[in-house]
């Protein structure tokens, strides 16, 4: 929130008083929402401002002027904190009114879109709200409406950023609905939802990174083409990203008490459901040229590995010999203390797996990579192996 007043800002006094009156008696003493129409239509943002944040009071006890005043702010304000705040109040109303919310949505949107909203304060806040009522209402409740944003979102991820990530925030519970001990028909459909949205915006940001990548390493590329890729780069990577966090945090690979807002992957047999489920989605995040998402989907795979050892085994074996390897993950001291730790864990509870012979030599093939990058860890480790795997 940018929008601030001070004690002698009478008018945002008042208002707030307005505001009061309106949550018991705007029914009986339609004065009150008149008052609030006029508190709509100051010229200073704050004093909108208490009419916009707590505009659900409103339609306690009169409904069809709340929404009237919502419609009304979503078709012609232009202060984005305002904007959002009114966008926030409704959120109470999206399952008793999700045709009316999803209207006023849209109308919001697309002045958004169109550029009719102030940029200069709280375009955060309102890329934000947007985001998160389009979670809501796609993969929350199936309205199919704002379905076609994801793909427009997805085709520009240095404009819509801040929406994406908004979004993709939103889902982290959804991601894992369907792996509850006993999930209901809701929470699975829920989960559909949620994977085919996430599988939209990857599919898009991950060809715009490999593009922007090229442009921006091609010799031949103007300056002002590289610095364009480069903020492309940058803004794919970042949904990427934020997309790893919401299964690393949400899965429970931090830990079975630090699980987030979901049920997370509590058992190996939900694991290996997880590991089937969202393999092409697994595939994306590790094809990350960003060294930070490639951390956060190796330790994603080592949380996973009790549900199928070898099929994580032979996952993380393509990402640091291959991705990681040319963004120079093995030089990177947290990525010594993880690898390490996984091979000592597969050594120590899945040896049976290295009886096969790919599986030996990809294990000597990454131990080589650390190795060949001056890790002591990893150069003892090879020595020791002959040994650890009888």
């Amino acid at each position: 929130m940018t929008i601030f007043w001070g004690g002698w800002d009478v008018r945002v006094d008042a208002a707030q008083a307005w505001m009061c009156l309106a949550e018991h008696y705007a029914s009986t003493h339609p004065l009150i929402v008149d008052r609030l129409d006029a508190v709509l239509e100051d010229p200073v943002p704050a004093v909108r401002l208490q009419a916009a944040q707590n505009l659900a009071i409103v339609g306690n006890t009169a409904p069809e002027r709340m929404w009237a005043m919502a419609e009304r702010i979503a078709r012609l304000e232009t202060n984005a904190d305002v904007l959002a705040s009114c966008l926030n109040s409704m959120r109470y109303y999206c399952h008793a009114a999700p045709e009316r919310c999803e209207i006023m949505l849209v109308v919001a949107a697309t002045r958004w879109a169109e550029g009719h909203i102030d940029n200069m304060s709280g375009i955060n806040e309102l890329c934000e709200q947007l985001g998160a009522w389009t979670a809501q209402l796609f993969v929350g409740q199936a309205r199919d409406q704002v379905r076609e944003w994801l793909a427009q979102w997805a085709t520009d991820p240095l404009r819509f950023n801040n929406l994406l990530t908004a979004f993709v925030g939103a889902l982290r519970a959804a991601f894992f609905g369907r792996y509850e001990p006993t999930p209901t028909a809701e929470a699975s459909a829920m989960n559909d939802r949620a994977q085919h949205a996430i599988e939209v915006i990857l599919s898009s940001v991950s060809r715009i990174s490999a593009n922007a990548y090229a442009t921006a390493t091609l010799d031949t590329a103007s300056e002002v083409d590289k610095q364009q890729a480069i903020e492309q780069f940058r803004a794919a990577e970042s949904v990427v990203l934020h997309t790893i966090n919401q299964f690393y945090f949400g899965s429970g690979a931090l830990g079975k008490n630090h699980i987030e807002d979901g049920p997370g992957l509590r058992d190996a047999n939900s694991m290996a459901r997880f590991l089937a489920d969202y393999s092409g989605v697994l595939e994306m995040l590790a094809n990350s040229r960003n060294p930070e998402a490639l951390h956060h989907v190796i330790e994603l795979y080592e949380f996973l590995i009790p549900g199928n050892p070898s099929a994580v085994f032979v996952a993380l074996h393509a990402i640091l010999v291959g991705r990681g390897e040319q963004q120079g993950y093995h030089y990177e001291s947290l990525a010594i203390c993880v690898i390490v730790g996984i091979v000592r864990r597969y050594l120590a509870d899945y040896r049976s797996i290295f009886e096969d012979e790919l599986h030996r030599n990809n294990l000597v093939a990454i131990l080589d990579l650390f190795a060949d990058a001056g890790w002591p860890e990893a150069l003892q480790l090879l020595y020791d192996l002959p040994d650890l795997l009888r």
